[in-house]
C-alpha cells in the first residue's frame, strides 16, 4: 500500500490577473455610482435651494404689498439704460412696514423703493431703497443712477425681473403707471438662473383706496 500524496493548489499567474482585474472593475463600478449618486443629490438640492430662493422673493413681495394702507400709494419709474434695458422702481409711499428689514425703522422714510437694476454683467440686481423726501429728490435729479440711500439687496443675479399693472376700464394689462392709471393689481414676472422657468405672481394692494 502507497501512502496518498498531498497536493497543495496555489492560484497561478492567470488566476491572480482575472481576481485583481475583476475586483478593479468592482471598485469602479462602485466608485461611479457613489459620483453619479453625489451629482444627482447635488442637482436636487440646488433645485430645491433655486425654488425655496423664488418663493421667498414673491412672499417678501406679497407681503410688502399687503402692508400697504389707504394712506399709501404706489408709483413706478424706469430708465432707459440703453440697448434695450430698462431699470425699474416700483415705489411704495406711506408704507412703513414694506420690505422691513430695519433700514425704514426711521420715521422719514417715506418710500420704500424695490430696484431692479442691469449690472455690466447683464444680470439684473434686485434690492430695496429706503428714501427721505430729500433723497428721492436727488435720485430723480441723476435719474436713479446715483444713490447714497441706505439699500439693502435681496438677490444679486437675475436673469429677468418686470411689472405689469392691471387697467381694470380696458382690461388689459399695462406696462407702466403712466397717466392716470391707478391699478390695485400688480403682476410680478421674474426669472433667478437660466436653469428655471419665469416665475409670474399677482398682487392685490390697496394704493390709496379707503
Amino acid at each position: 500500500m502507497k501512502p496518498a500524496q498531498r497536493h497543495d493548489h496555489a492560484f497561478t499567474l492567470l488566476e491572480m490577473m482575472l481576481s485583481v482585474a475583476v475586483f478593479v472593475i468592482l471598485v469602479t463600478s462602485a466608485f461611479s455610482l457613489v459620483g453619479a449618486t453625489t451629482e444627482l443629490m447635488t442637482e436636487v438640492s440646488e433645485t430645491q435651494n433655486q425654488a425655496a430662493e423664488r418663493m421667498r422673493f414673491a412672499e417678501t413681495c406679497r407681503v410688502a404689498f399687503e402692508s400697504m394702507s389707504g394712506n399709501s400709494a404706489l408709483e413706478f419709474y424706469y430708465f432707459d439704460r440703453g440697448g434695450g434695458r430698462f431699470d425699474t422702481y416700483m415705489t411704495l409711499v406711506n408704507a412703513p412696514e414694506a420690505f422691513d428689514f430695519g433700514a425704514n425703522s426711521r420715521d422719514e422714510i417715506r418710500r420704500v423703493v424695490l430696484a431692479a437694476e442691469i449690472q455690466s454683467t447683464g444680470f439684473i440686481r434686485a434690492g430695496v431703497y429706503y428714501m427721505n423726501d430729500l433723497d428721492f429728490e436727488s435720485a430723480q435729479k441723476n435719474d436713479f443712477l446715483r444713490n447714497e440711500a441706505p439699500y439693502v439687496e435681496l438677490i444679486p443675479q437675475m436673469r429677468q425681473l418686470s411689472w405689469r399693472f392691471y387697467d381694470p376700464l380696458t382690461r388689459e394689462w399695462k406696462q407702466s403707471l403712466d397717466g392716470n392709471l391707478r391699478s390695485n393689481l400688480v403682476e410680478l414676472t421674474f426669472q433667478i438662473d437660466g436653469n428655471s422657468p419665469p416665475m409670474r405672481s399677482v398682487y392685490w394692494h390697496l394704493n390709496g383706496a379707503q
